[in-house]
This record gives C-alpha cells, structure tokens and sequence, in this order.
C-alpha cells in the first residue's frame, strides 16, 4: 500500500498534469475501471509491477531511479522467476507469467487464482503482443474451462484490445480483493455481456453463469491465443 505522499504517487500525478493526460485515458491504457486510478492516487490501491511500465509510457516520463514501491519489488529467491532470455532468430521469451493457482477443485475455487504482481516465469512472445508493455500470460491449472481450456495451457493476454461481446470472447478477470492488503483475485471465463452494473461471464465445469456488480471488478483483460509451451 502507498501513503497518499508518496513521491511515486507525486510522480504520476504531475504526469497527468500534463496537455492531454487524464485518469480515464490511463486507465484505458491499463485496461481498468477509471476508479481504479483515482484509488491508486488516493494511496489506497497498489501499482502493480506489470503495470509500471505502461504507466511510464502513457505519461511519457521516465521511471524515477529512486521509484521502488513495495508492488515492483523482486520475489524472494525461492520464488524469482527466471530473467527473460533470447531464443533463436528475433523471438525472445520475455512474456511475463502471473498468477498464482488458488487450491481446490473448479466447484470449490471456480477456476480462482489470485494476481499479486510477483512473475512466475517467463514465455516466448507471439508476434501479435510485441511491442504490448502491458502484455502478460498465465498458466491454466484447473478445469473450470474444459472443454476449451485445459491444465497445463498457457494464456496469452492483451490488456489494451477491447473486449466485443463473442462466442469466441474469454477474458481473464481481476476482482478487487475481499480485504485491504489482500491481492486482487482472478478467473479465467467466457465473456458473456456486461451492463451498467454488472458483469455477466460463462463458465463450463459445471456449467454456470457468473455475475459480479462492476464495482468488484478491477480489470476485464482479453485472451487473444493459448496453446501448450
């Protein structure tokens, strides 16, 4: 959690004084309810780390050399993530990975996994997310989706493209957390429709529908590939 005087939180407010700059297009930008940016300048929401450098775009301003909230700090040893490395010819598997699996079966958790900042790994990526700062994937490890997605898959996701109602349409959604301090929580489902008021998603082991009020959802991210690798 920052305190309101933070000079990180100084540093993003003199950025949206600038021509042009305003909360809701950075939230656009982050691919999150406008509210989102007006919490995280009041010092009651956390910039997560894959969300730095999308911020540092969006106000064409350099990060800070001092800028190091709690949220951008590295993993403990046991849990750092391998550093993205360069594959052959011009891939590079600089994806990150987040997430981390929430215990259960898909009655039990519903396919919950809780989205705390810290990067699990690093994958190849696909030429549709290069140059996508805000890009990331996560890892499927449980069966909430089958038939259409399995564990072991990977998702890859892009914050910035607009989520179009759609059989074909499956997003990865981040609640707000239960809790103050709490990591926000997410799920893996087919997007359905969304109203003034509420979100409308599909899930298909078992087969339900899910509504969550707007007000709980933090971020509506679309799934543009998966596959095994």
């Amino acid at each position: 959690m920052f305190d309101a005087m933070d000079p990180a939180l100084d540093w993003i407010r003199n950025g949206l004084g600038k021509p042009g700059k305003n909360q809701r297009s950075l939230a656009g930008a982050l691919g999150v309810d406008p509210s989102a940016i007006s919490r995280l300048l009041a010092g009651t929401r956390q910039l997560r780390a894959a969300e730095l450098p999308v911020v540092a775009a969006y106000l064409e301003a350099e990060i800070p050399a001092d800028f190091s909230p709690a949220t951008t700090s590295k993993p403990t040893p046991s849990m750092e993530a391998p550093a993205p490395t360069r594959t052959s010819g011009a891939s590079t598997r600089d994806l990150p990975v987040m997430g981390t699996a929430v215990g259960g079966s898909a009655g039990e958790s519903g396919g919950m996994f809780l989205m705390n900042g810290e990067i699990h790994d690093y994958v190849e990526r696909p030429p549709s997310l290069r140059g996508v700062a805000s890009a990331y994937a996560v890892y499927i490890s449980d069966t909430s989706m089958v038939p259409r997605y399995f564990p072991g898959e990977t998702l890859h996701v892009h914050p910035g493209r607009a989520v179009v109602r759609g059989e074909d349409t499956f997003v990865v959604v981040q609640l707000r957390p239960d809790a103050e301090g709490e990591p926000p929580r997410a799920v893996v489902k087919q997007f359905v429709r969304q109203t003034a008021d509420a979100l409308y998603l599909k899930q298909f082991n078992p087969a339900t529908e899910l509504v969550f009020p707007l007000d709980q959802v933090e971020s509506l991210h679309l799934i543009i590939w998966a596959g095994r690798g």
